[in-house]
């Protein structure tokens, strides 16, 4: 390494290490802010987002053509050209499956799958994936042009007419399994392509609005000042995308490909490369079938079933033939077993549903694809069946494997000091890793495959299965944990593991090369050796020998590298060719040399497989088991440890999102669900469960006799667990449980201790018990037992809210409420609450008091709301004649409103035509809605005081546009302390203000609250609701008045008694604002006809009058007597005329008063 390159890389070095380091200050001062919420870039303490991580796997800097010279041209180049070709496929294949399937599967993916995209969002989201499809379109064109190359040669090496003649005629009759296994890996990259694209509908939709957007542009482009040739480009690239997307990737390569055509036509008269490729399929599959679902299923035989799949594919199209007997045979047996396979990112593929939708027409009826089909259900439920029986055999024996490979990994790992056991403890070593890599991969195989066959088949999970498929995605992120926690021993001692592999391997061909040489060493004894036996001119035998010696080198100059995959590719083609040169004449365990190839590979890339195989992403379209598992989790305190493995097996969904390029929206609302997760199903339970468990013993000492605690049965579930776990790693923050939980207790404490200051030695008691028991380190609460300034305090009214509101009338102009006589108890003087006492209480308790008693306010409210349709059913209804109701409906459309006079039912005593059922009735209606409307006065009493407190604390100080830390600024500036402490009070006194605004502001949202509820809620008010507003105003007048009454009589129970009904009037202008019928109400021009009514009845009665004065004069009576007046009005008439006018000046006020409170109410 140059000197410059190793500048560059310590500058990047020193570059991440200075950013780690104030991202570490960030987030420590979070913590000291705000512990148990505080964001973090990422955790420190988390493996799974470590800043700075090794990556450690081989790699080659030799070209191919360095690596298999040899001087033996014919069999160097075979095998370079051989080589070059699987290799590149392999680098295509793991290219797509880590740049190109996951952003293709997830573009256009949202938070909400119902929302609905804005104008121009879809065809800016394509414009921003081009790239991606530039890339799918390079990828599927270079892969195309390689796996061609590799037909053409394959072709040539088994065609049976060659007028050139063979290179090496020793290679007449090979068996290439490497290089069809590659041909069937490329293949099989076009079949995920076209499953990935099936499953996004996105792409096409998003395709067709950016074309039609492109050529709306076309029509612009002097306005856009967009080049020419910049549309043509990127309307060429549209057109081949489209194309590319019309038929699907995998039939339009074997069909409209021309380079593919040729060679199809080629391989259709090649008999032997037809019968190689069958062979291949039919011995690859007919040895992968017997392992699967057994402890003997290597890591990559359900990835290698898609291979033969596609090989199985391609050769239909080649030949467009039935598959052969024996084929069918094994296709048969593998529809049965493996019915479904997940591969590349847990992709599902149902293979009968794949080899029907690739099928050629003419090949449809196969009569193995025809008989799978109609028993398509009976497989799947039949393999859903194996699945379960599978996992009840085997379910123990892995939970005790893994327990054994988690104990002697960690034992095994460690450095070495004793030269002699060094190769027995790789060799240990070697084989740990391999059986942690199987066991994830079994495991993760088993819980995908039943999960998804659960929600595919709509087949219920059982409760207890469902907590065992959770213990195994915590055992699978035991696994990669165990392994992080090792990682950096095990990339210390990986290259003497791949050595030590790759010395058995050379030993093995070591022994073919000492007998290669023997036999070409005697030359002329061909007679003696079986090999020679059946070879008739030496000229061939010494070509076959040379050529297998030539193949035996180069594999073994393979094995002096690292393990690289280029190296390992080259090597399994020189003995894919070996092992057809010498099959039936050496002795050569090729199985064996198989083997420790496939383990070199796993061990050299055992990283990228560990994170493949655990892996659990695909919980992520599995929400719903978020909430049930932390439930679970949270009632069995032996499985605390779960939780955070838990969790970090839902945050693989994170990466997959990121990995995908989706919105930050997305992300951002992933990691909220999973948040919110962990403080509904785990924290708020808990602090709940420990508040009840403190206030049973706390309650069972202070009531002994009330509150029974056995001890045998209360408290014996241990909370203690929970609040020693560590803080919960999350990608965007921590949770610390014990710091969440005190949050909550102190607030609870607070909130109780200031709503009743009369317990405050019971929960006193309680936080010293949560220190005693839990360790929990609690606030003073300092709060006195009750407001000292005057008789009322808020917190004691918020005790019993509905009696404050029945034994108080509201004052709507002087914001005061003021104690009923019935309610004064003999007392001379009435008690009178309003904005001073709010202020006082706010002195002694603080915002914090203010804060409850809204909460309360907003409760009480929307059980009265709520409560309220039940006076209004079937009772009230009923007590009105359907002629009424239907006289009221038809009324309210005509011109003239809601009748207030229909017939002599409202006569001038304004009597209701109502039994004493129907009245008492209306009293509870009456009663109800004026309790809201007190309550609601109640909120604008508080919201004065609050706004009073505020400016007599801060009546100096201009309002900021945000809290400005003065005492900060003040210190930037170098002020003295004396400064300082005047900032700082000055900032208490701007943050007061900004509390007691945010107070204000929630009269506002209360409405919005209560409809809410109302919407959610199954017992709305009736729909005439307004049509009953009429009656209720008019029993209101008629209490009122004799309440009245009863004051000008002076009665001995009358004294100090004041009637106000504003109250009534804020709950009926809040209800009718609730229900929307405030219109309604309007419509019927009830106030306006009342009005015109009683001053009807008025002029009659003074008409009458008139006509009895002038009656009563008639005659000799007209004769006026000296000191005598004419004839009196009667007394009855008198009164009437009298309660008329009160009824127009009480009426002209309720009218007022319910313009007022309206107006209250929409104002806020």
């Amino acid at each position: 390494m140059t000197s410059v390159a190793l500048e560059e890389q310590q500058e990047k070095l020193r570059r991440l290490v200075d950013d780690w380091r104030l991202q570490s200050n960030v987030l420590l001062n979070n913590l000291a802010k705000d512990p148990y919420r505080s964001p973090s870039t990422f955790d420190a303490c988390s493996s799974n987002y470590d800043p700075v991580r090794v990556f450690a796997e081989p790699l080659e800097h030799s070209s191919l053509s360095t690596l298999v010279e040899s001087d033996n041209v014919a069999v160097s180049k075979f095998v370079a050209v051989l080589s070059y070709d699987c290799s590149e496929i392999s680098r295509l294949s793991r290219y797509a499956r880590r740049n190109i399937y996951r952003q293709l599967s997830l573009f256009g993916h949202g938070s909400n799958p119902q929302e609905m995209l804005l104008e121009g969002e879809p065809q800016k989201a394509f414009g921003h994936a081009l790239p991606l499809f530039m890339e799918l379109s390079d990828i599927t064109r270079r892969m195309s042009a390689v796996m061609c190359n590799l037909l053409q040669q394959l072709d040539f090496i088994y065609s049976l007419q060659d007028k050139n003649g063979t290179p090496c005629k020793s290679f007449k009759n090979i068996t290439l399994v490497t290089a069809f296994t590659s041909l069937g890996d490329g293949l099989a990259m076009f079949l995920i392509l076209d499953e990935v694209l099936a499953n996004n509908d996105h792409i096409k939709n998003y395709l067709s609005l950016f074309t039609s957007m492109l050529n709306k542009v076309k029509l612009e482009v002097d306005n856009l000042g967009i080049a020419v040739g910049d549309l043509d480009c990127l309307d060429q690239v549209l057109s081949h995308l489209g194309r590319l997307l019309e038929f699907g990737l995998f039939k339009r390569l074997l069909r409209e490909e021309s380079s593919w055509n040729e060679i199809l036509q080629k391989i259709n008269q090649n008999r032997k490369f037809l019968d190689a490729c069958t062979s291949c399929i039919h011995d690859g599959l007919l040895a992968i079938i017997p392992r699967l679902d057994t402890w003997k299923e290597s890591l990559l035989d359900r990835k290698e079933i898609l291979h033969y799949v596609a090989l199985l594919l391609f050769g239909t199209y080649a030949t467009a033939q039935m598959p052969e007997k024996r084929l069918g045979k094994v296709i048969k047996e593998m529809l049965q077993v493996v019915p479904v396979i997940y591969c590349e990112g847990g992709f599902r593929f149902i293979l009968l549903d794949l080899l029907r939708s690739q099928f050629i027409p003419p090949l449809s009826a196969w009569p193995i694809l025809r008989d799978a089909t109609t028993e398509s259900a009976t497989i799947k439920n039949k393999y859903l069946i194996h699945l379960n029986e599978m996992y009840s055999r085997d379910w123990q024996p892995m939970k005790n494997a893994l327990a054994c490979w988690v104990a002697s990994f960690q034992s095994t790992i460690y450095q070495m000091v004793e030269l002699s056991k060094v190769e027995a403890c790789l060799t240990l070593h070697f084989k740990q890793i391999i059986q942690g890599i199987l066991l994830a991969n079994r495991m993760q195989m088993m819980v995908t495959s039943m999960l998804d066959l659960h929600m595919l088949l709509q087949v219920p999970i059982r409760r207890e299965r469902l907590m065992s498929l959770c213990h195994i995605v915590v055992l699978i992120k035991v696994v990669e944990s165990t392994f992080r926690k090792k990682e950096l021993d095990i990339i210390q001692t990986l290259p003497h593991m791949i050595n030590l592999i790759q010395e058995e391997i050379e030993q093995l061909l070591l022994l073919v090369k000492e007998k290669l040489l023997s036999e070409i060493s005697r030359g002329s004894q061909a007679g003696k050796i079986k090999i020679l036996s059946s070879l008739t001119r030496g000229r061939d035998t010494d070509t076959r020998l040379t050529d297998a010696l030539s193949l035996v080198l180069i594999s073994l100059r393979m094995l002096e590298g690292g393990g690289s995959g280029k190296r390992l590719c080259i090597l399994s083609t020189a003995l894919d060719v070996l092992q057809s040169i010498l099959l039936g004449y050496l002795d050569i365990d090729y199985s064996r040399i198989k083997k420790l190839i496939s383990k070199v590979e796993l061990v050299a890339k055992f990283q990228r497989i560990l994170e493949d195989v655990t892996e659990c992403s695909f919980l992520y379209w599995r929400e719903e088991l978020m909430g049930t598992w932390f439930s679970m989790v949270y009632m069995d305190v032996n499985k605390l440890s779960w939780l955070q493995y838990l969790l970090d097996a839902f945050c693989d969904g994170l990466r997959l999102l990121k990995h995908g390029h989706v919105g930050k929206s997305v992300i951002h609302s992933l990691e909220e669900k999973i948040e919110s997760a962990v403080k509904n199903d785990i924290l708020a339970p808990l602090c709940k469960d420990i508040e009840t468990d403190l206030r049973l013993h706390v309650h069972s000492t202070h009531l002994k006799e009330s509150v029974p605690v056995n001890p045998r049965k209360t408290g014996v579930r241990n909370l203690s667990c929970y609040i020693q776990l560590k803080p919960l790693r999350l990608p965007m923050k921590s949770i610390h449980i014990k710091l969440h939980v005190e949050s909550y207790l102190n607030s609870a404490f607070h909130k109780y201790t200031a709503m009743s200051p009369n317990d405050w030695k019971i929960y006193l008691d309680m936080r010293q018990l949560a220190g005693l028991k839990y360790g929990l380190v609690l606030n003073e609460i300092h709060l006195p037992e009750h407001s000292l300034e005057t008789d009322f305090d808020v917190a004691c009214i918020m005790q019993n809210l509905e009696e404050f509101a029945a034994t108080y009338s509201y004052n709507m102009s002087n914001q005061v409420f003021i104690r009923k006589a019935s309610s004064n108890h003999g007392r001379k003087a009435s008690s009178v609450f309003g904005a001073d006492n709010v202020v006082s209480s706010i002195t002694t308790h603080g915002f914090g008091m203010i804060s409850a008693a809204l909460n309360s306010v907003l409760n009480f409210v929307t059980q009265k709301i709520i409560a309220l349709p039940e006076f209004l059913q079937e009772n009230f209804v009923n007590s009105i004649s359907r002629k009424d109701i239907n006289v009221l409906k038809i009324s309210k459309k005509s011109t003239n409103g809601y009748p207030s006079v229909q017939g002599d039912r409202y006569d001038v005593a304004m009597k209701l035509p109502f039994g004493d059922d129907e009245l008492r009735l209306l009293e509870q209606i009456r009663c109800t809605i004026t309790y809201i409307g007190n309550v609601l006065g109640l909120v604008r009493v508080l919201q004065a005081g609050c706004l009073r407190y505020a400016y007599s604390e801060s009546r100096f100080i201009r309002k900021p546009a945000s809290i400005i830390r003065y005492d900060e600024e003040f210190q930037k500036l170098g002020s003295i302390d004396g400064m300082v402490t005047a900032a700082k009070i000055m900032h208490t006194a701007v943050k007061i203000i900004h509390q007691a605004e945010a107070h204000v502001e929630f009269f506002s949202s209360l409405l919005t609250t209560v409809s809410k509820g109302l919407q959610s809620s199954e017992k709305m008010p009736v729909r005439d609701f307004y049509l009953i507003i009429p009656p209720l105003i008019i029993y209101s007048l008629d209490f009122k008045i004799n309440g009245k009454d009863k004051i000008m009589r002076r009665g001995p129970d009358t004294v100090n008694q004041i009637i106000m009904d504003d109250g009534f009037m804020m709950g009926v202008a809040f209800v009718l604002k609730v229900t929307e019928q405030e219109k309604a109400l309007d419509g019927l021009h009830w106030f306006a006809n009342m009005s015109e009514h009683l001053h009807q009845q008025l002029l009659s009665l003074e008409e009458s009058k008139d006509t009895e004065q002038h009656t009563g004069n008639s005659g000799l009576t007209q004769l006026k007597i000296w000191g005598k007046t004419g004839s009196p009005i009667s007394t009855e008439t008198k009164k009437v005329i009298d309660k008329i006018k009160n009824y127009q000046n009480e009426l002209e006020l309720v009218h007022c008063s319910l313009d007022i409170a309206q107006t209250i109410i929409i104002c806020n």
